[in-house]
Formats: C-alpha cells, structure tokens, sequence
C-alpha cells in the first residue's frame, strides 16, 4: 500500500518506521524546510517506546538518555524533605528525533511541504501541498501537531483549548552548574510542590546527544496559572507578534522575562531561583486540552498530537505517538481492509487518548493547576 504521513516529527517517523517494516511504501512530507528545531527539551521516555527502538536497532540502551535514580520532594527553602528510589530514563526531543530521523530513508522524507488541503478520491486520497505540488496515495496520515491541517479535514470543528495555566521551560549547560550543584541535581527527579503551582527539573543529554558529565544539560519546567488576559501578555513576543501556542526560546518579551524574573524571587527557594535567573533563554508553552470524536474519516487517519492532546504531567505525550504509530501499523496488518483496520485501531486508541486525559487533569487538579 502506498502511504503519505503529514509531519516528520517523532509520531510521523514512528508511523513511518513502522509501515515500512510492513512492507508499505512510505513517504513522509514535512513542512519545516530543514531539520526540526528541539520541540520540548527535555523529556521522559516510556519502557514500552525504549523496547521498540532498542528491538529495532534504532537506539542502544546505553545511549537513551540520562537516568534518574532518586526522586527528591524539596521544601521551601531548597532543603531535601523527602527522597525515595526512581527509574525513570530522561533524554530529549531532539535527541529522540534524530535518533529516529536516521533510522528512515532519507530518500523518502521530504522538507519543504507544507499541506494545504486534502481531497479524498473514494481509495485513494491526494495531498495539495502550498508549493503547488501534489501526491496521491491509498491512506493518508496526519501526524502533524496540534494545529494539524489534516485534522481540520478529519474533524473540522475540532480546536484546542487552553487549560488555564503555562509550563516555562529552560535548559542550562551542566558546565555552568557548580559541583555542589550537580552533586545536589545529579541522578535525580527534583520537584518543588507549593500552592497552585510546582517546578520540576532533572538532567537531559546535551545538544548532539551528549551523556558524559559536564556534557548534559539542566532542564527545568515550571508550571503557571494564567488568566486569559495574562497569556494574552504572554504570547506578545519581544518583536509584538502575538504567538498561538508557545513562545520559542529567545523570544520572551522583555516585560515577560522581568515578571518570570520577580516571580521567581517571590516564589522559589534560592537553589531553584537561580536556576531560573541562570537560563539565558527560557521558552513558554500554553497548556492545552484537546480530542478528536474520531482519528478517521475514510482514508485519511490522524493520530498524535493531531489527535487528541494530554496534559504534560502524565510524561506520556510522546509515548502516545508512538503507541498510536505502531498499533496502526499492526491493525493493518492484521485486517487488511483500511476501513475495518481503521475502525478497530480508532476504538482502541481513542479509549486509552481518553483515559490519559482524565489523569492528566487530575494530576493538574492536585497541583491547584487549571480551569
């Protein structure tokens, strides 16, 4: 079966990798008109998306990322309250994307190409790409983000919507940490839990994959509650244009940056605020909610972030790229017909979309974090 993937992101590449193996032929078309910029920084990666790439030979499990074995509660003076044994692995988005991006063919993935409409024929569907070219295939998949084009044609009325609060985000390299305080970071899950909000950090790989010491980077997110008139201010970047959905790195206004600044005077202990006044670029993504009624409608699938969006507390947003990638893979497989395969595939997926974000915004609910 001939197959086209909107988005090379790490949902596209999975979905991609895992077709191909098939026996599908696979082409992924992305817009970005070079590599992808880190999307997230730092991330958790899950045992069942670590398995699949260690089984496939895209990653070995020495080079997945940094462990954290010590989970560390810190009170309000920056003090260890309470510590307990962690297995968690983090790497990072790109890290992760490129790890996959060199795994598929380079002959088959395309930058530049950005969709603008998608016309199903009745078995085969056509992409209308913005640079005026046009490709036609038996199924077409939307692993294009939250603001998914596919999406609008799969479930037109379908948007996110803001969850009432915003993650800041920064990375600092590990070089420009003291040895206290990567002795007092190191190997550990660090989290500041307060009143309506809490901050969060550990260690990631550098920028090309780097794992030695001195060679990583800190990650932190802090999460916020926002009025609508306060993320409004927010997403006004240093040159006045209103942002959607995330400020990128180096794009702060300087009004935001002096009130991220304050803020973290007013409310973190020292070996936290720090860390905060430390990072020379620190970035911000709204949080949002979202879910499609259905990932299909005939031959055109969305799966990811494209279809449905769950909060970042769950460390699964990733993962769930990757499990709707692969089970889509083995449903066709398995049934053949692309109208039954989708169908099974869409019930069991929007099932377990569904049950990752009631956790999420109870996770959010315990922090005092949304609307």
């Amino acid at each position: 079966m001939n197959i086209i993937i909107i988005g090379g992101s790490i949902g596209g590449l999975c979905a991609g990798i895992a077709l191909q193996e098939k026996g599908h032929q696979v082409t992924i078309y992305e817009r970005s008109p070079g590599d992808m910029k880190d999307r997230g920084a730092g991330l958790v990666i899950q045992p069942d998306l670590m398995d699949y790439l260690i089984e496939k030979g895209i990653a070995p499990r020495e080079v997945f990322g940094v462990p954290a074995t010590q989970r560390q509660v810190l009170d309000d003076n920056g003090n260890t309250a309470m510590i307990y044994p962690n297995d968690t692995i983090f790497t990072s988005w790109n890290y992760l994307w490129r790890r996959l991006k060199d795994f598929f063919p380079s002959a088959n993935y395309f930058t530049g190409f950005e969709l603008n409409s998608v016309t199903d024929n009745g078995g085969s569907v056509t992409a209308i790409f913005k640079n005026g070219e046009e490709r036609t295939a038996d199924l077409l998949i939307g692993a294009d983000g939250f603001n998914s084009v596919v999406r609008e044609y799969v479930a037109p009325k379908i948007q996110p919507l803001y969850a009432g609060y915003v993650a800041y985000r920064g990375l600092i390299p590990e070089s420009k940490l003291t040895k206290q305080e990567v002795a007092f970071f190191g190997d550990k899950f660090s989290i500041y839990p307060y009143d309506n909000s809490h901050l969060l950090c550990y260690l990631v790989p550098g920028p090309n994959g780097e794992l030695a010491e001195g060679k990583r980077l800190y990650n932190w997110v802090w999460y916020q509650n926002k009025t609508q008139e306060e993320l409004d201010h927010l997403l006004t970047d240093k040159n006045r244009h209103k942002r959607d959905f995330t400020v990128p790195a180096g794009y702060l206004s300087k009004a935001s940056q002096e009130d991220l600044d304050r803020t973290a005077y007013e409310q973190l202990p020292p070996v936290l605020r720090n860390r905060v006044l430390q990072t020379a670029q620190p970035f911000v993504q709204v949080i949002l909610d979202m879910a499609v009624p259905k990932m299909y409608k005939g031959n055109v699938a969305v799966l990811g972030d494209a279809a449905s969006l769950v909060r970042p507390h769950t460390a699964s947003g990733t993962a769930k790229a990757y499990r709707d990638a692969i089970t889509l893979a083995m449903s066709i497989e398995e049934r053949r017909d692309i109208q039954t395969a989708l169908g099974f595939w869409n019930e069991e997926q929007l099932h377990h979309a569904r049950a990752l974000a009631i956790h999420g915004r109870q996770l959010a609910a315990r922090s005092g974090l949304g609307i």
